[in-house]
C-alpha cells in the first residue's frame, strides 16, 4: 500500500492536472517556477522543469495564453490546439508532483491521469465556450476567460502551495 505522502501527491497531482484544461501552461509556469527556486522538489525524472529554459518557456507560454484567450477568434484557434496541448501538459503536471511512489503508480496516475483529467476538464471547457459562442457571438467568451484563470490560480495554486509543504 502506498503512503499517505505519495497518496496526497497523486491527489495534488491530479488537481492540478485539471487545471491544465483551462490553462495548459500556468500550473507548469508555477511548478517550474517554484522548482527553480528551490521551493519545490520534483522526481529526478521530472527536474528539467526546474531548468531556466523551462521556466521562461513556461511562463512565455502562459502570458500568451492568457492574453490570446481574451481574443475572440484567437480563442477558439487555441481550443483548438488545446485538445491535444492540455492532456499533455496535465500529464506532465501529474507526474512532477507524484513523490514518493512506485514509477508504475506514477506513470498511471501521473500520465494516464493527469492526461485524462486534464482533457475532461479541457472538454468541459470548449463545451462551454461553444455554447457562450452561439449564444452571444463570442462576446461572452472574455469574462469567462477570466473566470478560467481564476479558477486556474485558484485550484492550481493551493494544488502547488500544498504540495510545497509535504
Amino acid at each position: 500500500m502506498e503512503s499517505l505522502e505519495t497518496v496526497l501527491s497523486i491527489a495534488l497531482g491530479l488537481s492540478l492536472a485539471a487545471t491544465c484544461g483551462l490553462r495548459a501552461f500556468l500550473p507548469l509556469g508555477m511548478i517550474s517556477g517554484l522548482a527553480a527556486a528551490g521551493w519545490m522538489d520534483l522526481p529526478e525524472a521530472m527536474s528539467w522543469l526546474g531548468s531556466p529554459v523551462a521556466v521562461m518557456c513556461f511562463w512565455t507560454a502562459t502570458i500568451a495564453e492568457m492574453v490570446g484567450d481574451k481574443v475572440p477568434l484567437v480563442d477558439h484557434a487555441m481550443d483548438v490546439v488545446g485538445t491535444a496541448v492540455r492532456p499533455a501538459a496535465g500529464a506532465i503536471a501529474g507526474t512532477a508532483l507524484v513523490a514518493g511512489a512506485d514509477p508504475l503508480v506514477t506513470c498511471v496516475f501521473g500520465l494516464a491521469g493527469g492526461a485524462a483529467v486534464a482533457g475532461t476538464a479541457h472538454l468541459g471547457k470548449a463545451t462551454l465556450r461553444a455554447g457562450s459562442t452561439g449564444t452571444t457571438l463570442g462576446t461572452g467568451n472574455t469574462a469567462i476567460s477570466i473566470i478560467e484563470d481564476v479558477i486556474t490560480l485558484g485550484i492550481g495554486g493551493a494544488a502547488v502551495a500544498a504540495a510545497t509543504l509535504m
